[in-house]
């Protein structure tokens, strides 16, 4: 029995065979990843405490404590469902880079042009993502922004300071500042911060300090090393403070805002200009999947399917066309939100 390239399952396998695209933020806080079949997801948030022990009566014995509560909600991932069209032309005609006198089929071109269209659509979801991370990092919330569309998924997110009163104690003392502020995360979100992203303009200001520079130079304590690398996933390592326990990013990557103001699309950086962000990578944040639900057509049934990435296609007739969509229900979830800290530092 033949098998066809658009059959959903022999799609789901390309996608699968397909080099992931990295990114920092979401592979460096949002590792873990959650499938599920339902379209909504429920999440259970925990607030911890510093409670202690209580001491007890020999004679009156053990005394009972509370039980730690937690908070539920229900989060409704947005829908992302960028689709390719192939026409007749796309097939019959030679594509780009090939042999001026090729004698490729119909065909050949079609299953070439399957796997093009595929990695177009993954990189758009995948920066898709990254964005969304980026707007979960720094400000709490994900605007959810699109034709027929205008919500906001908020984390209720407040380790966060303004410009007003986190520019001053920046410009008197920058690590000062960065220890104070893991301090915060410590007493209130219970992690240890380990990585601090800086903006690029943060960071040449950082390293253009005086005090910073003078503590540089005290090598023989080797409180901070300034040693700039750059990694894989897009991030450049500048160096350690490690009095801090803290290791130094900048991470230069932009994405194309054609929605805020479709009328003038404009590149936007991921990280905010004059921002200063600190992390734990122990913390627990999470990408989940919803599931995507679709129209078979051979069935004509509605299906659901669990994945980061279900592929659909179909054809229509006069003209004749296939349409190929990658779908996929993506949200980024800070489970613990006291677990990080951003500043307006410039």
């Amino acid at each position: 029995m033949s098998v066809s390239i658009f059959e959903p399952r022999t799609m789901g396998k390309l996608i699968v065979r397909m080099p992931p695209t990295r990114t920092f933020f979401r592979s460096t806080f949002f590792r873990k990843v959650n499938t599920f079949v339902t379209k909504s997801i429920d999440v259970d948030f925990i607030k911890g405490d510093r409670k202690i022990a209580p001491f007890v009566h020999r004679k009156i014995g053990s005394k009972i404590v509370p039980n730690t509560g937690y908070q539920t909600k229900s989060y409704t991932p947005p829908l992302i469902a960028p689709t390719k069209l192939t026409t007749v032309e796309d097939v019959s005609e030679r594509s780009a880079g090939e042999a001026l006198y090729s004698a490729k089929t119909a065909e050949e071109r079609a299953v070439e042009k399957l796997a093009r269209d595929f990695r177009e659509l993954e990189d758009m979801i995948v920066r898709r993502e990254e964005w969304m991370c980026a707007q979960a990092i720094y400000t709490g919330t994900i605007p959810v922004i699109g034709e027929g569309l205008n919500e906001i998924i908020d984390f209720n997110f407040t380790n966060y300071e303004e410009k007003k009163s986190a520019a001053e104690k920046w410009k008197a003392n920058k690590i000062g500042f960065i220890r104070a502020a893991k301090k915060q995360v410590q007493k209130t979100g219970f992690v240890n911060c380990d990585i601090c992203i800086l903006a690029d303009d943060v960071a040449e200001d950082f390293l253009n300090d005086e005090k910073v520079q003078k503590m540089l130079d005290v090598k023989a304590f080797d409180l901070a090393v300034i040693k700039p690398q750059e990694l894989p996933n897009g991030a450049t390592y500048i160096g350690s403070l490690r009095g801090e326990g803290i290791d130094l990013y900048t991470y230069n990557e932009w994405y194309l805002d054609d929605f805020t103001d479709p009328a003038k699309p404009a590149p936007k950086p991921l990280v905010p200009k004059g921002t200063l962000a600190l992390l734990s990578t122990q913390a627990n944040f999470s990408m989940n999947y919803a599931g995507v639900t679709f129209l078979d057509g051979k069935t004509e049934k509605f299906v659901t399917v669990e994945g980061a990435r279900v592929p659909v296609s179909w054809i229509e007739r006069g003209p004749d066309r296939r349409f190929l969509q990658l779908n996929s229900n993506p949200l980024p979830i800070p489970h613990e939100v006291d677990s990080w800290f951003v500043a307006q530092v410039l």
